[in-house]
């Protein structure tokens, strides 16, 4: 064989090797990790401890965008962690057992309670009380007015609490909301007790 025919067939050979080599190392791998099946979820699950200090928003990504809705309350809490409202740490931890992602995704929340003394932390409520004095938003159809800060005490309206028409991560008006939470009991539009039924 002349020497360029010898030539020719190396720099052939080599040019095959090289393309074969990038051709390989270059095609998508089958990645061992992917599964199939019912094994899928077990892959995608990840371990997961509820902390105070934690990124709620990984798996209520629907509260968190509640923040930056001007038509929910907690817009105007926007630059306060979860846990400074959510403090019960005893319980959100047992609600909190076994959860996952996957689980979230398919969860409903359990309404959650938020202690009369964590909002009073900041909102007084002799100050509340006062702000609202002249707001007419609880009327009943005989025109009595109550301030939905100062009700009258009674074994029922001690039930209420801020949340029950402070509902931050709903949208809607909290007159709205007040207006409903007093009908719930006092449905047939009159405030004063004992006037409806003995």
């Amino acid at each position: 064989m002349p020497y360029s025919s010898a030539k020719a067939l190396a720099c052939a050979f080599s040019t095959f090797a090289v393309l074969a080599l990038a051709l390989t190392g270059c095609a998508p791998k089958a990645n061992d990790a992917v599964v199939t099946g019912e094994d899928e979820a077990a892959a995608v699950q990840v371990d997961f401890t509820w902390s105070e200090t934690g990124d709620c928003s990984m798996c209520h990504a629907k509260e968190q965008a509640s923040f930056e809705d001007g038509s929910c309350a907690i817009s105007r809490h926007k630059d306060m962690a979860c846990s400074q409202c959510h403090a019960d740490v005893a319980a959100l931890s047992a609600a909190h057992e076994g959860a996952t992602a996957e689980k979230a995704a398919k969860a409903v929340l359990k309404t959650t309670t938020v202690d009369v003394a964590t909002c009073e932390s900041c909102h007084s409520q002799d100050e509340v009380e006062v702000v609202t004095a002249g707001v007419t938003v609880l009327t009943d159809m005989n025109g009595t007015i109550v301030n939905p800060h100062a009700l009258p005490e009674s074994a029922d309206h001690a039930e209420v609490s801020c949340v029950s028409c402070h509902q931050m991560h709903a949208a809607g008006s909290i007159e709205k909301k007040a207006q409903r939470a007093c009908a719930s009991c006092h449905h047939a539009d009159v405030y004063e007790c004992y006037t409806c039924h003995s």
